[in-house]
This record gives C-alpha cells, sequence and structure tokens, in this order.
C-alpha cells in the first residue's frame, strides 16, 4: 500500500522545504531583542536625550564615564537602527527619533522597554512554573504598571492624558465642572494623577492591593502638587466602600482575575451615584481580532499568553460590553480614537 501523503503534498516546491525562512525570521526576533536592549541601555543613560544636539562620542564617553570605543559601537548600533545620524566624530538625533527629546517623552518609552523585559521574563517561563503577579519583586510589578500607564509627571504625559478625555466629551464635561473620582485597581494611577491636575476642581481616591505601586503613586501626586486633592488606600476594589458617592468610577479591568470582575463590577456600581459614570481602559491589542499576522494581533496573542497565565481573561472590546452591560450598567460606549482606548457606561439614573 502506498502512502496516500508523497513529498509533493508535503511541499509545493524545495524553497519551502529550506531553512532559510524560518532561520532569517528568527535571527530577526533575536535582533531586535538585542536592539530593544541598547535602547533601553541608551535611554536609561541619558544618552539619547544628550544627542537632541549634535555630541562628540568622545565627550559622550566622558560624559557617561564609559570607554570612548564603547561609546562608538554603542552609537554605531543606534545610528544602524536609524536613532542617530553620524557626522565623522558627531552624533544627533535622526528627525524620526527627535520627539523622544521633548516633554519625556523619552522616560514614556524607556518605561515600555522596562515593562517588556519583565514581561519577556515572565512569557519564558510559560511552560515551567510561571512567575505569578506576586510572586514578582516590587521593582518588576511597578515596571509592569508603569508600561501600561501615562508617564503624567512628563508634559507629554499629561498631554496624552487630556487627548484621550477630549476624545470623550461626556467625560470631559463631567470632569470640567467638578467631579469624584475613583480608580478601582490604580496601580501607579497615571490616569488619576493625570486628570486630576488638569482638572483643578476634581478630588480622587486609587485603590489598590499592591502598597509600593501606591507609595510611587503618593510619590508622583506630590510632584505635581496635587496631593492634597488624591488619597491612595490599600484596599480590595472588590469590597471597598465610602461614606460619599463617586461621579466617576475608572476600572483597570485588565489586571483583574476572572474571579474577581464580577464583584468589581458591582462595587463599581455601587460607589457611583446614579446617573454617574464607569470608564474602562483597554489595552491595545485587546479589540475585535485583528488580521492574522499583524502587529495588533501579535500584541493580542502575547496578552492572553501573559494575563491568562494570572487567571486574567482576555477581553475584546465586545465581550468587555457584554461583562458591563451583565452589571447594570447602560449607555455603553467605546471610544477607539482615543490612547488609552476608552469605554464608558452610566449607572442608570
Amino acid at each position: 500500500m502506498s502512502s496516500s501523503t508523497t513529498d509533493g503534498d508535503r511541499f509545493e516546491d524545495s524553497a519551502a522545504a529550506s531553512p532559510v525562512g524560518v532561520l532569517t525570521a528568527v535571527s530577526e526576533l533575536g535582533t531586535a531583542a538585542e536592539q530593544a536592549a541598547i535602547v533601553r541601555l541608551a535611554l536609561s543613560s541619558g544618552l539619547l536625550v544628550r544627542c537632541a544636539e549634535p555630541a562628540d562620542e568622545a565627550e559622550l564617553a566622558r560624559a557617561l564615564n564609559v570607554p570612548p570605543a564603547v561609546m562608538t559601537d554603542v552609537c554605531s548600533v543606534l545610528v544602524s537602527l536609524g536613532a542617530l545620524h553620524r557626522d565623522g566624530t558627531r552624533v544627533r538625533l535622526t528627525q524620526e527619533w527627535a520627539p523622544l527629546a521633548n516633554g519625556g517623552v523619552d522616560l514614556t518609552l524607556r518605561r515600555s522597554l522596562d515593562g517588556a523585559a519583565v514581561r519577556q521574563h515572565l512569557l519564558s517561563s510559560a511552560f515551567s512554573n510561571p512567575d505569578t503577579y506576586w510572586k514578582l519583586d516590587d521593582g518588576q510589578r511597578g515596571a509592569l504598571a508603569d508600561a501600561v500607564t501615562l508617564a503624567t509627571t512628563t508634559e507629554f504625559g499629561r498631554n496624552a492624558v487630556m487627548g484621550a478625555i477630549a476624545g470623550v466629551p461626556e467625560l470631559q464635561q463631567t470632569l470640567e465642572t467638578g467631579a469624584r473620582w475613583l480608580e478601582l485597581g490604580c496601580g501607579v494611577a497615571g490616569m488619576l494623577l493625570g486628570t486630576a491636575h488638569a482638572f483643578p476642581r476634581v478630588t480622587a481616591v486609587g485603590v489598590d492591593i499592591a502598597p509600593n505601586l501606591l507609595k510611587l503613586a503618593q510619590e508622583r501626586a506630590e510632584e505635581l502638587g496635587i496631593g492634597d486633592r488624591v488619597t491612595f488606600i490599600h484596599d480590595d476594589a472588590t469590597s471597598y466602600t465610602d461614606d460619599e458617592p463617586f461621579d466617576i468610577v475608572f476600572w483597570s479591568q485588565f489586571f483583574f482575575p476572572g474571579d474577581t470582575r464580577k464583584a468589581a463590577l458591582a462595587n463599581a456600581f455601587e460607589r457611583l451615584r446614579p446617573g454617574g459614570m464607569l470608564v474602562c481602559p483597554i489595552l491595545p491589542g485587546d479589540q475585535e481580532p485583528a488580521e492574522t499576522g499583524s502587529p495588533m494581533a501579535q500584541q493580542a496573542a502575547l496578552n492572553v499568553l501573559l494575563f491568562g497565565g494570572w487567571g486574567v481573561p482576555f477581553r475584546t472590546g465586545d465581550a468587555l460590553a457584554e461583562e458591563v452591560d451583565a452589571a447594570g450598567f447602560a449607555e455603553i460606549r467605546t471610544y477607539r480614537e482615543s490612547l488609552p482606548i476608552l469605554m464608558t457606561a452610566r449607572r442608570p439614573a
């Protein structure tokens, strides 16, 4: 009896059987990880910001206390990435990368890469005994929180918050007239801090079970000069209570495991005044399924694996809307043009 599958069935031509394609793809992944490590170094050391204006490589080496040859080689990597332009021994940010020297963009990018390094560590152990969120040390948890939070101690971060709020007119109107804001699962409270800074009539409460993140949030509130209008409380978002109702509850839903979500939404409902607004951020990639192979689809697949390891379910915008609707909220809307993407809903009046 002959086999029903021939070599011709397996491969249309010899090129399809060649390992060159997969070797190239995997090599590119490794190169990207190495390049990210150098960019992270260049951001954390301040090298890239120093290159906002033309800078001599030898002077950079002296300023950062590294051997001149190492500085030259690091700059060569950054030139190859298109981050720097070299003219003799002088380097400068390229036009594409120049914005990182303005308004705190560099801090936002560094935090993103710091968070990616922690995520990489977590994902690499997916088949063994993966670290849960609570097995991470304070620094790692802080890096993860910062990676999904706007750096609102910077001009760039504050402008980003204002841009997101401007994209949701009903939210902006409520804030302008003065509002009590509650954030459940606030972490380092980027959105809360940026909102309170932008709207002087807003008072806010942030609730989280990670004390180290609350400490960071409080320090940043003091740095922004709004410590008298914000309060951070170490408590469970599913059971926190307050004597006065809130006008807005911001629920950082992408950090909530499945067995806590119903209780968290019920508590959000109870804490809101009738007619009050629930606001939920949606991570990029956690929208409706994107085209296979697209950056959006790749990010969504990684989020499913990473957060799923902590028991946090993947929620597309539509699935989140169903969850919010089941909790009794009405007037559910998703604003996909804002960054972060925001969903709003109302507690019925």
